[in-house]
């Protein structure tokens, strides 16, 4: 199982599928998702748990192919692909990114930035913009987002310490 380095989200969410299947894969860690790219498309590993943007172009030109997103929905961008939780139930790993501010920051400076970064990530063309690199747009309040923060700490610390994972 190739990932793109050891405690990386593609490691992280091949380590979940193996703590929910059963399944045993030796990791074998990249310095990047790109090389990693390289050896699965060459055959020199079976299986890549790899970030959608770099991903897509590949699987449309028959380079590789997809056998699940792993991911709550399906992608846009790759409608046919299933996920991963239509063959595991309960599974979904995805990649998210959030803003955040110094701890003091006035109440009024985080509501006027959470409601301008809603309504940026609202906007079609933005939305466009990230469905063709697997982007899925999650506005929200700041309390939305300490409960993903707290949620997310909380999944994949169990999948560390099944995956028995270190800091290397």
């Amino acid at each position: 199982m190739a990932s793109a380095g050891s405690g990386s989200a593609p490691h992280m969410a091949g380590e979940l599928f193996k703590m929910m299947t059963g399944v045993d894969m030796v990791h074998v860690p990249y310095r990047g998702q790109g090389p990693a790219m390289t050896d699965l498309i060459s055959g020199q590993v079976q299986i890549l748990f790899a970030a959608a943007p770099g991903t897509a172009d590949h699987i449309k030109t028959g380079k590789l192919r997809a056998l699940a997103v792993t991911t709550a929905t399906r992608m846009a961008e790759l409608p046919e692909v299933p996920t991963e939780g239509d063959v595991v139930a309960g599974y979904e790993a995805s990649q998210w990114y959030g803003f955040a501010a110094p701890k003091n920051t006035p109440a009024e400076i985080i509501d006027k930035l959470n409601k301008e970064i809603n309504a940026a990530v609202a906007d079609p063309g933005m939305k466009a913009r990230l469905a063709a690199i697997g982007g899925d747009p999650m506005p929200g309040s700041p309390a939305d987002f300490g409960r993903l923060i707290a949620d997310e700490t909380e999944k994949w610390g169990k999948v560390v310490r099944a995956g028995g994972l270190k800091p290397e």
